[in-house]
This record gives C-alpha cells, structure tokens and sequence, in this order.
C-alpha cells in the first residue's frame, strides 16, 4: 500500500483564514480570523489523501507583512522540508503581498522540495468561498514527482504559476492572478495536473538563520518627478532603490542626475519599467549601467527586483555579481 503525501502546511493567515458577519460578503470581513487547522477541518477529504503536519507561522492581513516575516518563514519551511518524510510545504497566505512572499521564498528556500503559496480572493465563511478549491488544487501539485525543483510557485483559481512572474492584477475577481506574457506553467482540474512549459528556476541564494535584510526602496517615474524622495531614501539609509522608470525603463530629468550619483553615496540603483512587461534594454542611451554599477532584471517588475536585490546585498553579492545572478533566471 502506497503511504500518502506528507506535507507541511503553514498558515500565515489572510483572506483564506478570513471570517464575515454574513455568507453572503465576499468583500467585507476580517482576514486571519482562523488558524490553519480550521482551514484543513473544512476539507475532510483531504485527511484521506494526505498526511499533514499544521503549523500556524503568523495570523495577518497580508498587508502587515513584512520582510521579517519572510526569514521567519523561511526558517520555517527550511525547517520542515529538512524532514526526509516531508513531501512539500504549502502556505495559505493573504493575497496583497502573496507575490512578494513567494518570491523571496523562491529566490531563498535550498530544498528542491516544492513550496506551494497559495491565498483566496473570498472569505473561508462565503458561499463562494475559493480557499477550499485553492487548498485542494496545491496538494495535488505539491504531491506530484515533476513539481520537484521548481521552486516555489503559486497555485490559485485552476493555475500552476511561477513564483518569479507571478502578480495580482485584479482587487477582487477570482482570476486575480496571472503570469503576464510568459503564462501559467500548468493548470489543476479534479486533482488532475497538467503542466505547459518549464519554469525559471533561479539559483537560490543561502541565508544564514540571522540574517538581515537592508532598507531597499521602490520610486515609481511620473511626469515632472523630482529627486526629493531619492533623498529622503538615502537620509533614512537604503542600501539600494529600485526605480520603476517610464517605458524602457527611462528617467523624468527631475530625478536623472541623482539617480545616477547614487552609487557615489554607496546606494545601489536598480532600473526597470514601470508596470508595463518586457525586458528593458541594458546601457540605454540614458543610462550606462554597466559603467555606473546600475542593476537591471529583464522580466522581474519593480517590487521582485526590489526583493533580489534585497536578498544579494544580504548574502554579500557585488553589484556585478547580482547582476549575473539575475541574469541567469532567464537561463533555461
């Protein structure tokens, strides 16, 4: 007789744990208000196919969480699939900042075990509820033998999605998530997988368990920007800015010049586009990035560049030894 899947499953809380006055709210409700053994309880089912071992990280709005909330999640899924009788982790977690948590996750975790995030766009409490389904559809693929070594991904409304593309692009609809230009890596129907192409599987980067992770912040272009918040970044002690620049990832002039002086305050730059895909072109004719130590990320948006950069500058990685780093999650 075949022993079932064992697998660790982590509640962080969020929207899937989330409870309302009514059945009938879908939108209005307090997220985190059940811990991951309630989840589970609600599909019995799944006790019949698989083994789990539960375990409540944190119970947030997603939209509390914070880059100290990733390392301690990574102790813990490194934790858990050290044991030889572990399968996969799955983590049910709110879904403002699910793409950031799966991100570092994937960019970090050592184990090729997989490690499914998954979250719910309605209430546990609902009629509509699409936490259950979700729960369901992450087992089946963390329990499948191709899933190994893909790293981290996130499965959510029937789709199997690369943690390295992955993004939130609607407020409320169930088909909320997406993987841009690149598309899902399978989809999940009746416990049954299919998958449609490979995956972007980084070399992830070790952490040690006290590891800190810098002050990297985010500035989005805008028409007649100037550089009053690259100032204020670098008086509050970023390490690095990420900046989501117009179309090819270019500069208003307001902020041109100092972004360029940064690396002149020890401030690493990263450049790509703002919102739009596509890769940006490298030593453009506004920016010699190769002669300013400037990072760029091909397909990464400005946040998961913002979360790479973060996790080089902790592990020690020079400006050049990040780039090819980034460089090489585009390698197949």
């Amino acid at each position: 007789m075949t022993s079932r899947p064992n697998i660790a499953l982590i509640g962080t809380g969020g929207t899937i744990a989330g409870s309302a006055a009514s059945p009938t709210s879908a939108t209005r409700y307090t997220p985190g208000s059940l811990g991951v053994d309630a989840i589970l309880a609600a599909i019995p089912e799944l006790s019949e196919r698989y083994t789990f071992n539960t375990m409540q990280a944190f119970q947030l709005g997603s939209y509390d969480v914070t880059p100290n909330h990733w390392l301690e999640l990574l102790q813990l899924v490194e934790s858990s699939l050290s044991d030889p009788t572990v399968h996969a982790a799955v983590i049910t977690h709110g879904t403002d900042s699910l793409e950031e948590t799966a991100c570092f996750l994937h960019l970090t975790v050592q184990s090729t075990k997989p490690v499914i995030v998954i979250g719910a766009m309605r209430p546990a409490t609902a009629y509509s509820a699409d936490g259950p389904t979700n729960i369901i559809d992450a087992c089946t693929v963390a329990a499948h033998k191709a899933a190994m070594g893909r790293g981290t991904m996130v499965v959510m409304n029937g789709r199997v999605h690369s943690a390295l593309l992955v993004t939130k692009r609607h407020v409320s609809s169930v088909e909320a998530f997406d993987s841009g230009f690149e598309g899902a890596l399978g989809e999940v129907a009746d416990s049954a997988l299919r998958w449609f192409r490979p995956v972007h599987r980084v070399t992830p980067l070790k952490l040690l368990p006290d590891a800190l992770l810098p002050r990297v912040d985010l500035m989005s272009a805008y028409a007649g920007a100037d550089d009053v918040a690259i100032k204020a970044f670098v008086a509050a002690g970023a390490k690095a800015i990420v900046h989501a620049g117009l179309g090819n990832g270019n500069a208003p002039p307001g902020v041109r010049d100092s972004l360029k002086r940064l690396r002149e305050h020890g401030v690493w730059l990263g450049r790509c586009s703002r919102w739009i895909p596509g890769s940006i072109t490298r030593n453009s004719g506004m920016f010699q990035d190769d002669e300013l130590s400037i990072i760029t990320a091909k397909g990464l948006q400005a946040h998961k560049l913002r979360i790479a950069m973060m996790v080089a500058i902790a592990k020690g990685l020079s400006p050049t030894e990040c780039q090819n780093w980034l460089d090489s999650f585009w390698e197949q």
